[in-house]
């Protein structure tokens, strides 16, 4: 899938590149959603969370992004409240691989239903 990653906190924006990477697999209680809008606030690039996890770790490439609207794809197990084919819309977990990208595996519990009336821009 494309996705947009960074690499260098150093670089800001300019440090953001296309990139190929393997489609993300639902763990438990996620939801592989399809993204069709996301958004990006260069300030993200400042957070400890783009560059490392919650113990501290070097997580780069990172992809950055956190709010979304899209469509569920797959649900990992034990995931309820949501169905395959369901509009969406969220907010990624900053410590885990944002929306900049084709597809996201996301917490369920950060996602809630899209009406039908509702663009997902």
């Amino acid at each position: 899938m494309k996705t947009i990653v960074v690499t260098d906190q150093a670089a800001g924006t300019s440090g953001m590149k296309l990139s190929e990477r393997p489609e993300p697999q639902a763990a438990i209680n996620d939801a592989i959603v399809q993204v069709h809008a996301a958004r990006f606030v260069p300030t993200e690039l400042e957070w400890p969370s783009t560059w490392t996890d919650r113990l501290g770790r070097d997580r780069t490439p990172s992809i950055p992004g956190h709010e979304l609207a899209g469509v569920v794809t797959a649900l990992g197990y034990g995931t309820t409240g949501l169905s395959v084919g369901q509009r969406v819309f969220g907010l990624a977990d900053w410590y885990r691989d944002g929306t900049l990208a084709e597809y996201v595996a996301m917490e369920a519990r950060n996602l809630a239903p899209l009406p039908g009336d509702v663009d997902f821009t």
